[in-house]
């Protein structure tokens, strides 16, 4: 078979291939992943949501939602020092399970990341509701994106710089929550060990089985972004040692950042029955704590959180799908345009703005469709992540120097997997989750399908010919 093009992954001095510039450190690359992940958002309309449905099931949900986190974010490390290239989920599975698997995945984040972002930018209004009035939830959130892609088209350094100062605000209002929460402690942590929400008769009852396993869900969704390091590995200098830190930087201060102010809501709330019959448990609290005024300013900064989450997941998208074009994963008409980077700012435009608009799109879906599925989603790229950990120290250059290797190895991909298997499992017995269980099973099947059918029969793909040998280049051969 005929040498493919290679990319230069392993030469920081240059720029990485078509045009991708090497100028981010790990302190930028944690950046952009933390405004992904938008922590304090993800507390907000997640954790609220969460809180208002599950009550008290939350702290367990977030807790083992951050352990599950933490062990893939190890499975991401070590991946992602084997093949640091920009396209995340995708490069890393398609070059370690093949070209069948890396189809299943692309899919998945070509549907699940602007679904990620739809989620975001729906709760914008509901915080600059504060001081507009009657925001329209899907206008807001169409402008949200529109603006969210326009920015994520400067250059890689300048979105870093935005996004940094955007994700200070976000950090200093969870500081707050937390400080709030601990200053007026109403209740041991004892109490949030036994989960309870609101019954059917509008009193606290116990949290079943099969609820404890969709807030585990909801809390693996609100910490999931970690591995966006990833995508931005051929702007990362020394990707081989810098991306293993970036993603474990991202995924311990995700949950740190989560979890505590999670927490620290349940126990300074006046009283768990009012908290988790609030509409929006975690701004009542604010208010009851803070006042209006100072909760008005919060509540406003996290339209800005948003807007910051959306600009990061915009530019992985973007990625994501240039990096497919780049392979030759998608048909030539499509990928010549995709796999363009554009002028000094080295940056996919054309990708980019493409995944604005299957964004746009998905502002148009219901919320609870969004959550529910972009949950199922995240979960299930889990899995194909735990089993391409498993697998890739069975590759050829396995034992190179210089790379990241999780300890315990398999111990922590293997535990994940099992984890997400049982999650699965026991989702499959919740008719609540079937619509969401089956979207994920039904892109899975359709990327396969896309491959059997499609990309195959064409051995002249680079996606097809998934590196095996030089993985130095980062290469296929």
């Amino acid at each position: 078979m005929s040498q493919a093009p290679v990319s230069p992954i392993g030469d920081e001095t240059r720029p990485a291939p078509e045009g991708l510039e090497r100028s981010l450190g790990v302190g930028g690359n944690v950046l952009l992943t933390l405004s992904s992940i938008s922590p304090a958002a993800s507390v907000f309309i997640l954790g609220g949501a969460a809180l208002a449905t599950y009550g008290t099931g939350v702290f367990w949900g977030f807790l083992v939602g951050g352990v599950i986190s933490l062990l893939v974010a190890l499975c991401y490390a070590e991946l992602g020092s084997r093949h640091p290239i920009a396209g995340g989920d995708y490069a890393l599975v398609s070059r370690t399970l093949g070209p069948a698997s890396g189809s299943a995945v692309f899919f998945l984040g070509l549907i699940s990341l602007p679904m990620s972002q739809a989620v975001f930018a729906l709760g914008v209004a509901d915080y600059l509701g504060v001081t507009i009035a009657g925001m329209d939830p899907v206008v807001t959130a169409l402008v949200v994106t529109v603006i969210a892609t326009v920015v994520s088209c400067l250059t890689i350094r300048t979105n870093a710089w935005v996004t940094g100062t955007f994700l200070f605000v976000e950090v200093a209002a969870l500081v707050l929550l937390t400080t709030l929460g601990v200053a007026h402690v109403e209740r041991p942590l004892t109490d949030l060990l036994d989960p309870q929400a609101i019954g059917d008769g509008g009193s606290l009852a116990p949290v079943g089985i099969a609820g404890l396993v969709l807030v585990v869900t909801q809390g693996v969704f609100a910490q999931f972004g970690f591995g966006g390091a990833v995508y931005f590995a051929e702007e990362t200098r020394d990707p081989r040692r810098n991306i293993p830190r970036a993603v474990l930087w991202s995924a311990v201060v995700t949950v740190v950042l989560e979890v505590v102010p999670l927490t620290s809501v349940m126990l300074g709330a006046d009283s768990i029955e009012g908290l988790v019959g609030s509409d929006l448990p975690v701004q009542a609290f604010l208010e009851q704590r803070a006042g209006h005024a100072l909760s008005v300013f919060v509540l406003l900064s996290m339209a800005l959180a948003i807007l910051n989450a959306n600009i990061a997941l915009s530019l992985q998208a973007g990625r994501l799908l240039y990096v497919a074009a780049r392979d030759g994963a998608l048909p030539p008409l499509l990928a010549l345009p995709l796999s363009r980077v554009s002028g000094a700012a080295h940056m996919p435009r054309v990708a980019t703005v493409v995944m604005g608009v299957i964004s746009g799109i998905c502002c148009l879906l219901p919320m609870t469709v969004l959550a529910n599925a972009t949950g199922s989603l995240v979960v299930t790229g889990f899995a194909f992540i735990a089993v391409a950990a498993v697998v890739v120290r069975r590759r050829p250059g396995a034992g190179e120097a210089g790379l990241f290797r999780m300890p315990l190895w398999p111990v922590p991909a293997l535990v994940a997997l099992l984890v997400i298997v049982a999650v699965v499992g026991i989702g499959v017995f919740d008719p609540s989750q079937w619509v969401s269980l089956g979207v994920a099973a039904g892109i899975v099947v359709a990327g396969y399908v896309y491959h059997t059918v499609y990309l195959r029969s064409r051995n002249g793909t680079q996606f097809l010919m998934v590196e095996v040998g030089d993985e130095r280049t980062g290469g296929t051969a």
